[in-house]
């Protein structure tokens, strides 16, 4: 069986039935007839309320000779002329005033997708996250860092992409046509030699370009927009973390659940790509690449089955709108749009068809607005404001093809062809290819459909949060309230850089949000079913080879070390309650940071390759001598920090001692401080900046995290980036086909290239695929356990990532930065002297049971309050 056509992944295949009509009976008044039933030429014409009949026109006199068959049946020969109803398969053209959609049948009782996982339609929620490996035709994960895209030039624009001809600007585009004095003829073909092929074709003449009547959205000079956006970003991160319909941070569309939420037209619309006041035209999916000119260009064959296509369908099919945005980088928009990304409004698919591009098979889509009533804000300024009354009677021919059956409406002025994919008759006008120049029928571009009663599944610009979800304390840092907020005031779309509040970013606007901060016990992130150990705290790391691991234990700490590789180690420091509950011990200093003012923030990644700033997926703040990872955070003295930072510095101090045995063990002189709402995350990265020594220290204060380590992906594979093989470079124990490498590389230097090259292909011919690093360490982290990773190869080797799974967690990790390699300016910030008496001892005080805890923490003055909360503002 061949892949699906547009037609059959609907219900309802023809674009001149409705979906809520059960009879359909608009398809079988209108359906054309199979060409090995014809035994004369025949016209075809059909009103609004009357059945096909059936004229003869001319017989066809039989030869014995067998022609060529021509390619379809000219429109002289049928000519279609369409009903009083809407041409759309997914909405019934009733009145906007007098339609109740609840009166209908609802398609969702007895429409089946073909090809499709069963379909459920729901509205979305609005915290829609896709899981690792799920696409949205590029992704959208939180940890994802996009491919640097070219450099986003503004343009001005003045005249329209050279392959799509349009006829001139109408005085008003919103105009009905003016009847043209060279209507299509109606008249039968001329008599043609009789044909004993198996069907019939007769040739179709070029439509006359009605040129009394020129189409709209004429791109002649772009002038400024009439109106303003109701909402908008001046970048992708910030569009993407506000709008619910739009979290595409590649892509152009954004799918979930069989379903496109919004649309982005940015610089590639495709060839051909139309757009004006209420009607755009545009490409969408996979299978493009740039060309010499850096243009994308089609270079790969669509399918109708592809999950874009098939989502545009469900789409159209139940009468779910699209919001569509476009990007200051269109060429069609009809005017220069004030900003970056702007949201248009809501739109319906009309029409999905194939067509070819490059040569290749490729999906354009028809979208229509769904508020006529309003004028666009796009709308050049000058033009009229649209019409008080609408006339819905404006539709395109649409016709049958006589191979496939599939009907298709006329998009072009150089004549009608068949736009279904799979049929042999696709893409050609009178047996030849259609020219990439083609210009849009007129008919094809007014068209407009009397939509019913349909709400929009969101708001166009979302409203604010909640101040106080009043007993859910964790509100304040749910995953909702570290997205972003479109500005009441002024409409921009923002993201979350501060740990306390949101601020506008637009000059002048001064907007700031805040929601109830509610301070969180350490009980209040731990899972539901979790308890604290109250002795040593059981095992739960995991392990694979080439590691080992050795367990030893104090008075209240469960140590286990891992090593790596020779002189590389990492020791996981497990808490219990004893541990946790002491005075001045992560219990407090959980409480402690929730209500301090430590200035946490977002910080823009470097190189994120994205329009705007791309921020980290955590907030972060630094004390100490300064210390620049992946972002860049400017540094506070440690004389300015509050006490549990100094607290976490002592403790953090004392594992690092507890591990480097060696006598090598370097004071810690820095320390940074991030603090993860629930669902943020960091993704695989290593500390091997220049400036650092070799020893890694962290504190895991309220939620519990996983962290992994693994190999990273260039010594895993041998490969670089690039595909290149270092016969030179260290094959380390656990790395895909070792003990195949380590013979190979014995061969390096002996044997001829040639030679060498033969063996490396048929090598990884043997190993098959390579896949991504495995898992070598996974250590679960609760509250209160540190994490110490030593060795001079630790950093440059592996890489480790950290996936908090609760709603609040802070990590606290030290560092040493060598202060040679650091501005002389900035060493006072990591002065630090420990004060007599303030070293921690690890709480290896052993005590009866109902005694009171002694309190060895440098901070024995230091009185817990209930912290106060943060109100809105």
């Amino acid at each position: 069986m061949g892949e699906p056509t547009i037609a059959e992944l609907l219900s309802i295949p023809d674009p001149d039935a409705s979906l809520f009509d059960p009879t359909n009976a608009v398809r079988r008044s209108m359906r054309t007839v199979k060409p090995r039933a014809l035994q004369s030429d025949v016209a075809v014409e059909i009103a609004p309320e009357e059945k096909a009949v059936a004229k003869p026109v001319e017989s066809i006199a039989t030869e014995a000779k067998t022609i060529s068959i021509k390619r379809h049946r000219a429109a002289a020969d049928i000519q279609v002329k369409p009903t009083s109803t809407d041409h759309t398969e997914a909405l019934v053209p009733l009145s906007p005033v007098d339609t109740d959609i609840s009166k209908l049948e609802s398609p969702l009782k007895r429409a089946k997708l073909t090809d499709s996982p069963p379909f459920k339609v729901v509205q979305a929620e609005q915290d829609i996250e896709l899981s690792e490996g799920e696409t949205n035709e590029g992704g959208n994960d939180d940890d994802f860092v996009p491919i640097k895209p070219e450099a986003y030039d503004a343009m001005e624009i003045s005249q329209p992409t050279a392959d799509l001809r349009l006829p001139p600007t109408p005085p008003s585009s919103y105009e009905s046509p003016t009847p043209s004095p060279k209507k299509r003829s109606t008249t039968a073909a001329k008599p043609r030699k009789s044909v004993p092929a198996k069907r019939a074709r007769a040739k179709s003449p070029k439509a006359v370009p009605d040129t009394t009547t020129p189409a709209i959205g004429t791109i002649t000079g772009r002038l400024q927009s009439h109106g303003r956006p109701l909402v908008w970003a001046e970048g992708r991160q910030a569009l993407c973390e506000t709008l619910p319909y739009y979290r595409a941070y590649q892509s152009g569309a954004y799918t979930h659940d069989n379903l496109s939420y919004g649309f982005l037209l940015d610089k590639d619309c495709g060839e051909r790509a139309f757009m004006d006041e209420e009607v755009v035209i545009t490409r969408a999916g996979g299978g493009c690449k740039k060309n010499e000119n850096g243009d994308m260009q089609q270079v790969d064959d669509q399918s109708s089955s592809s999950s874009t296509v098939k989502n545009f369908l469900n789409n159209k099919k139940y009468g779910v709108p699209i919001a569509l945005i476009v990007g200051k980088q269109n060429t069609h928009c009809p005017s220069n749009i004030p900003h970056a990304y702007c949201v248009m409004d809501w739109f319906q698919v009309t029409d999905v068809w194939a067509e070819k591009s490059n040569g290749k098979t490729c999906f354009k889509f028809r979208f229509e607005k769904l508020d006529l009533a309003t004028k666009s804000w796009w709308a050049a300024e000058g033009t009229p404001d649209p019409p008080m009354v609408r006339d819905f009677s404006i539709k395109a021919m649409r016709q049958g093809c006589l191979i496939c059956d599939k009907p298709s409406p006329q998009i072009f002025q150089e004549g009608w062809m068949c736009l279904n994919d799979h049929c042999e008759e696709f893409w050609l006008i009178n047996g030849e290819e259609a020219s990439a120049e083609l210009t849009y029928d007129n008919s094809f571009l007014r068209e407009r459909s009397a939509w019913p009663k349909i709400k929009p599944p969101y708001d166009l610009k979302p409203a604010l949060l909640e101040t106080d979800m009043g007993n859910d304390a964790g509100y304040a840092v749910s995953r909702v309230c570290w997205k972003g907020i479109a500005c009441p005031k002024c409409g921009r779309c923002n993201s979350r850089e501060h740990w306390d509040e949101w601020k506008c970013q637009t000059k002048n606007c001064g907007f700031t949000y805040r929601v109830k901060q509610s301070v969180l016990s350490p009980r209040a992130v731990l899972g539901a079913h979790d308890v604290e150990f109250s002795g040593h705290a059981l095992p739960q790391d995991a392990f694979t080879w080439p590691l080992t691991e050795q367990t030893t234990f104090m008075d209240n700490w469960r140590l286990q070390t891992f090593d790596v590789l020779p002189g590389n180690v990492i020791t996981h420091f497990l808490a219990n309650s004893t541990i946790n509950k002491r005075a001045g011990g992560p219990h407090d200093m959980f409480l402690a940071l929730q209500d301090a003012d430590m200035g946490l923030q977002r910080f823009p990644l470097k190189n994120s390759g994205v329009k705007g700033p791309m921020l980290t997926n955590h907030f972060a703040v630094n004390f100490g001598m300064p210390y620049k990872y992946i972002v860049d955070v400017a540094s506070k003295p440690f004389a300015e920090a509050p006490k549990p930072i100094i607290n976490a510095l002592h403790r953090l101090t004392w594992a690092g001692q507890k591990t480097v045995i060696d006598g090598t063990f370097k004071p810690f002189n820095e320390l940074l401080t991030l603090g993860y709402f629930e669902q943020q995350k960091i993704g695989f990265h290593d500390d091997g900046e220049s400036t650092l020594g070799p020893t890694i220290a962290t504190l895991s204060l309220g939620g519990q995290a996983k962290m992994m380590v693994r190999m990273k992906a260039a010594l895993y594979s041998g490969k670089s980036k690039t595909g290149k093989y270092d016969p030179t470079a260290p094959v380390l124990p656990g790395c895909k086909g070792y003990e195949e490498r380590v013979e190979l590389n014995s061969l390096y230097g002996e044997v001829s290239k040639e030679a060498f090259e033969k063996a490396l292909k048929a090598m990884y011919k043997k190993l098959g695929r390579i896949g991504t690093p495995p898992i070598l360490l996974s250590m679960h982290l609760n509250h209160g356990d540190m994490v110490v990773m030593h060795g001079a190869d630790m950093q440059k080797y592996f890489e480790h990532s950290v996936i908090p799974s609760d709603k609040l967690r802070f990590a606290l990790t030290c560092r040493f930065v060598r202060p040679e390699l650091v501005d002389p300016n900035q060493h006072w910030k990591g002065d630090y002297a420990a004060e007599l008496g303030t070293i921690y001892d690890g709480d290896e005080v052993s005590f009866s049971a109902g005694a009171a805890a002694p309190i060895t923490d440098p901070l024995e003055d230091w009185t817990m309050l209930d912290a106060p909360a943060t109100g809105a503002s």
